[in-house]
């Protein structure tokens, strides 16, 4: 999947391992966001050698991108107030460096994670 839009010049495609890459960088300036979630395992992920494993699903229609992503949370953070912000980080970067609108952005807390330091206590 893909956005296409034709200009004078040629062309211009956006694919959806850009949109991919903008979300993971997105959520990595994001405190409380220890890691973007591994996709829960199955053969067909295993025969894709190059499938990323990261757990980020890009659908696009008609030029207006959903972004589906799960995400680990770092312990002591406020779940709900770190994905808010992860909403609002990845629209507003996928819109600003790709052009394409962003109608929603799906985030599923998958784990929370503790550090050795809090698992001392």
């Amino acid at each position: 999947m893909e956005k296409t839009e034709n200009t004078n010049k040629g062309s211009l495609k956006v694919s959806e391992s850009v949109i991919v890459t903008i979300v993971k960088n997105a959520a990595s300036e994001i405190d409380g966001v220890y890691r973007i979630a591994v996709k829960p395992f199955s053969v067909k992920s295993m025969l894709r050698s190059s499938a990323d494993p990261c757990d980020v699903k890009v659908s696009m229609q008609e030029g207006v991108c959903k972004i589906s992503m799960s995400v680990v949370v770092r312990s002591g953070y406020n779940s709900i107030k770190v994905c808010e912000q992860l909403q609002e980080k990845v629209k507003a970067a996928v819109q600003s460096m790709t052009g394409v609108t962003v109608a929603q952005v799906n985030v599923t807390v998958a784990d929370v994670y503790y550090s050795e330091e809090n698992a001392a206590r």
